[in-house]
Order: C-alpha cells, then structure tokens, then sequence
C-alpha cells in the first residue's frame, strides 16, 4: 500500500465511507483511511498466517505419510509373496544338495568299507606274524586303490533344467489412484469436485484427468448419464505432454474408442468393430483397462459384457499417460465412478 497523492480528489475509506482515504492497496485495489489501513494490514498478516499453519500441518501429514509408507496392508501380501517364492527355492537347493551328499555318502561307504576289511587282515597279520611278500604288496595296492578313489571326486556342475522350470507367479501392483476430471478444452463444464462433466454446446469438447500412468494395470468406470441419439462420445488415452484441444480424436498421441464405431490409432479415427456403434447407451457403465505393462487398452461395456482392445504405440504415445473423454452434443454428461 502507498499513500494518495494529496493533490488529487479525496476519496472515502471503503471500510467506514467516513474518513477520507488516506493508503491505496495494490493487492484488492481499495482505499483506506488511517485506522482501517492498519486493520487491513492486521488481516493480511493473518491470513499468511493461516497460511503458513496449512503449510505446517501438510509438511506434518507428509512425514507422517513417510513414516506409515512401510507399514502399508499391502506390504503384509508382498512379504508373503517373498516367503513363499524364497520357500520353493529353498526346497529345490535341499532336494539338490541331498542329491550331491548322497553321492559323496555312497563314495565315504565304500571307502570306509573297504578300509575296514583291510584293517582287519592287518592286524591280523601283525598279530601271527604270518606274511609273506604278496600280502605286502596286495595290501598297498588296495591302500592305493582307496587313496585314488578318495581323491578323484566325480565331476558335478549345476545345469539348468529347461524341461522343469520353478513356478513363481510375477506380482505387480495395481494402484487405484483418486483420479478426477481436471482440465478442459472446449465447452464442458465439471461439477462435482471433478467426478461429473457435462457438455454445455453441441461443439466439440475434451476433459482430460489429472492421474498419470507409467506402470503397472489400472481399471476405470464411468457411467453415462445423459447421452443423445447422436452416439459421440470419446473414451481413451493421451500422452501428458501432449497439448490439450478440444478435438481430441485428432491429438498424435491419442488411443481410444468413439461410440460411432470409429477408433482411434495415433491421432487419427478409424472405423472399427460394428458392434461398438450399437453398443453404448444412455445409462451404460464402461470400464476403461489400461495395462502400461502389456501396453494395451481395453475398453468393456458392463451391461452387454462387449471388449474391444488396442495395442497402444510407445513410439507415438509415451509415457505418462492420462485419461481423455471427448463429449460433442450439448447436455451429454459423464460421471467417473470411485472404486
């Protein structure tokens, strides 16, 4: 806030419509006399200091968001996962190593065996003192036998059996984001803290949602709630980076389907399945499954149990992606259902 110059005409307060004015605020462009001046600074400084309490208080949520992240249910289902994955390996190396001491036990029997025999025809022989040349050298060729056969381990190496290969199922994550509609181009109005959008002009409009996807498997449902005789309206996929217009249909980056039967491949509509313009109705739940793992696009209407699926171009549309609803016809309107 500066002060008025005095040479022009005196306006009044805007707080009290008494005193004249005597500080101008930049910020809301209002006059203000002396007392209401330092008021209004008084509630400026307050409301930085609420300011800086939501600041605090979403700092404070964070660390503890952090501190909860290891302690998540789900942890609980990968820690198990990791148990028994490590238990079938555990059990194939016992079994593997059983195998290897069985034949090193085999190989200590027949030694011990064999030395056992000669020790008894040793002490024998020291005790009558009953031997000759031939027994000497038997004896040594049997203790030579033996020696050699100790030290000459047969040759083991571990192989891959291709035949019979380990069972592990992969585990991924299927994380279910709070998505909502969030930018528009075009005519559409959102309602709803971002769960509704509703065509306001028989123009082509586009909504796009804030979530972004890079990895894993995700679901989305949207119920058509007011849908005309026109059959258009546009489900798919975006690239982030790719600019935001109100033809949607004609984004590079643009996978989908548009209930008229046409789909869409690389920013370019193409007809499709007959089925899909019959397909979709006023009323309909359709789910949206996109797989950035598999990179694929499925979209399934849940009452006539109909699937249609894209192979989405990483080359065209890279990640992230971000969900897009197109919407032509005036009142047409589409609600995101939560999981």
């Amino acid at each position: 806030m500066h002060t008025s110059h005095s040479n022009k005409k005196k306006s009044l307060c805007k707080t009290c419509s008494k005193s004249p004015s005597i500080f101008f605020c930049q910020g809301c462009h209002k006059d203000f006399c002396n007392d209401h001046a330092k008021e209004h600074r008084q509630e400026l400084s307050k409301q930085l200091d609420n300011i800086i309490q939501e600041h605090d208080n979403l700092q404070q949520n964070l660390f503890e968001s952090m501190d909860k992240s290891r302690t998540y249910p789900f942890m609980k289902d990968i820690d198990q996962w990791e148990t028994e994955s490590i238990e079938k390996i555990r059990q194939i190396a016992d079994d593997i190593r059983a195998k290897v001491l069985d034949i090193v036990d085999n190989r200590t029997v027949r030694i011990t065996k064999g030395l056992k025999n000669l020790t008894k025809d040793l002490t024998k022989a020291r005790f009558e003192n009953n031997f000759i040349e031939y027994d000497l050298k038997d004896w040594m060729d049997k203790l030579n036998k033996w020696n050699k056969y100790l030290n000459s381990m047969p040759s083991i190496s571990i192989v891959q059996d291709e035949k019979d290969t380990i069972s592990i199922q992969k585990i991924n994550i299927n994380m279910e984001r709070n998505e909502f509609f969030h930018r528009v181009a075009g005519n559409i109005k959102i309602e709803e803290h971002g769960q509704v959008i509703i065509a306001n002009s028989n123009d082509l409009s586009t909504v796009r949602c804030v979530g972004e996807y890079s990895s894993g498997q995700h679901k989305f449902r949207f119920k058509i709630e007011q849908f005309s005789t026109n059959n258009w309206i546009c489900f798919g996929i975006v690239s982030k980076d790719a600019p935001i217009q109100e033809t949607s249909y004609l984004v590079l980056t643009s996978f989908g389907w548009i209930a008229n039967g046409w789909i869409l491949l690389d920013g370019t509509s193409q007809p499709g399945d007959n089925k899909v313009k019959s397909d979709i109705i006023q009323d309909d739940i359709v789910e949206l499954f996109v797989d950035c793992d598999q990179r694929i696009l499925r979209l399934i209407n849940e009452r006539t149990k109909i699937q249609q699926q894209l192979d989405i171009n990483i080359e065209t549309c890279p990640f992230p992606w971000q969900l897009h609803v197109g919407l032509r016809y005036q009142n047409d309107r589409v609600r995101y259902l939560k999981s």
